[in-house]
């Protein structure tokens, strides 16, 4: 079932007033229901007849595992503590932290454990399905819907609990909604277990305002996706084929100013389209009374990549920012080695690099086994450190030239940040490489406005009048748009329902970020 179908919007209502009706102690275990009835019914990256159940499986897996092994690592560190505090006065200083440190080994291997084998699971399914083994090898390999998402959300899980940021889940249906809770399987956020489970698990009553807000955002949801990023799909997939999952040869040789217009109008299909479905996630999770965190915060005002990437997809950047970066940064093997180095500036730089480095490598290879991606991965991180390292020099220009700031550097800012992460997604375009990097030298050298001008002379005039419109409207901002009077909100509605894109033969469900 997808998540722009009418059986979806009907069945969403169904639930709504089920949750509402139902006593407040049975509202979790029916949103687990509904999730695993959801998860099934849309199912699975092909999937047919009884291979949707199949898929059922990994999560089981997943979910099982991951709340043995948590319970495992919790159970050691109680006896740990009461082994501690029974025989404080008998052990040493040095006994303790040996004691300690032996523990902490054995709960470590218990996590390694964890991480593997989701690790493992992930990993087989994007290499076999993003580099064609799967073809090669003849096997039929079912990847989940979500598996990413999920997977990283069972990870940041077990890794907490071994920290001791959070307590290990005793019910295991509680962890499989916390997994799988349908608004955020598809596309996310990847939530945090003790952020989510604050109001996931807990009795709510209806709230009008509650309700009214998420079916607002739930409505804009539907118009960003249905009304701007699919015409916006439609008016552009014979110019970006290959983002499109299509090959035309041909029109990959347009090139100059036509291969920066593509950038740009992929940077905003994409934007709606992602942030189409995480409004739908979150606005369902506003009318349940569960609160998700925000993925996005307005990034094309951003200044900077580094402040770019704290606008967008905000809880993939903080996981990997607190799970990879961190962890790798203050890694005593790394500490180590960089403890030789004679320059201060670089003991205390070098790791910050190596860990940025390895990090976007693992953010690249997260959305596909592929070069593009690998390379896409590597150019952010070794953006935002050129960057960082020109910090200072960028402190005594503005001090030299205090008149600089303003208004007008600001814009300035804001379309270069906006330039240049549309080069860097281009690698997601052309899905090669070298090409790429072709179609970066001829935005310079060779502009070819001409051959720009004949080429949108061929698209349909209607989808970017449409999809146009649409994206001056979200100009206005999710704040202010919250405020419009209900009869806008109708117009919305009404706005979908004749200009969005769908209907049969039209599979307007295949949201971009379901891919990865």
């Amino acid at each position: 079932m997808s998540l722009t179908s009418l059986a979806f919007i009907g069945a969403l209502a169904l639930v709504f007033a089920l949750y509402y009706t139902l006593p407040k102690k049975a509202q979790w275990p029916l949103l687990l229901l509904v999730s695993l009835g959801f998860y099934a019914s849309w199912g699975f990256y092909a999937s047919a007849g009884r291979q949707g159940l199949w898929g059922l499986c990994y999560v089981a897996f997943t979910v099982l595992s991951a709340w043995l092994i948590a319970w495992r690592i919790a159970a050691m560190q109680g006896r740990q503590k009461a082994h501690v505090a029974a025989h404080r006065t008998e052990l040493s200083r040095e006994a303790r932290k040996a004691y300690n440190a032996k523990q902490k080994r054995a709960q470590r291997r218990w996590l390694l454990l964890g991480l593997a084998l989701n690790i493992g699971i992930l990993a087989a399914t994007i290499i076999l399905n993003s580099t064609g083994l799967k073809d090669a090898l003849s096997v039929n390999i079912i990847v989940p819907i979500g598996i990413s998402y999920y997977t990283f959300r069972i990870m940041g899980y077990l890794i907490d609990v071994f920290w001791g940021k959070t307590q290990a889940q005793k019910n295991p249906a509680k962890l499989a909604l916390f997994t799988i809770f349908f608004p955020q399987v598809w596309l996310g956020p990847i939530s945090r277990y003790d952020a989510l489970s604050e109001t996931l698990f807990s009795p709510h009553k209806f709230d009008w305002d509650a309700f009214q807000a998420g079916a607002q955002r739930i409505i804009l949801g539907y118009f960003k996706k249905l009304v701007i990023a699919d015409r916006l799909r439609l008016a552009m997939v014979e110019l970006i084929p290959q983002a499109h999952g299509k090959s035309i040869p041909g029109l990959l040789s347009l090139s100059g100013a036509a291969a920066l217009f593509t950038m740009a109008v992929w940077a905003a299909e994409l934007y709606c389209d992602f942030t189409g479905g995480l409004d739908i996630a979150i606005g369902i999770g506003e009318c349940f009374g569960i609160k998700m965190e925000e993925n996005f915060l307005s990034p094309f005002r951003s200044k900077n990549i580094f402040e770019y990437w704290r606008r967008w997809h905000i809880t993939m950047g903080t996981w990997f920012r607190d799970y990879v970066f961190y962890p790798i940064s203050v890694a005593k093997p790394l500490q180590k080695f960089t403890g030789h180095l004679k320059s201060r500036g670089a003991k205390r730089r070098v790791p910050v690099y190596i860990a940025t480095i390895v990090t976007w490598f693992v953010t690249g290879l997260w959305h596909g086994a592929a070069w593009n991606f690998i390379a896409w991965g590597l150019a952010n991180g070794v953006v935002i450190l050129i960057s960082q390292e020109l910090q200072p020099l960028y402190g005594k220009f503005h001090k030299r030239f205090p008149r600089m700031r303003g208004r007008a550097y600001d814009a300035f800012q804001v379309a270069r940040t906006f330039l240049l992460m549309a080069f860097i997604r281009a690698f997601d375009i052309y899905a090669s490489v070298p090409l790429t990097f072709a179609r970066f030298a001829s935005v310079f050298a060779r502009p070819q406005l001409a051959a720009l001008a004949q080429a949108v002379q061929t698209l349909p005039w209607l989808d970017w009048l449409v999809a146009g419109l649409g994206i001056c409207l979200l100009f206005l901002g999710t704040r202010r748009l919250r405020k419009l009077p209900p009869a806008v909100w109708l117009l919305l509605v009404l706005a979908i329902l004749v200009f969005g894109v769908y209907g049969l033969g039209y599979d307007a469900a295949a949201f971009i970020y379901t891919r990865f």
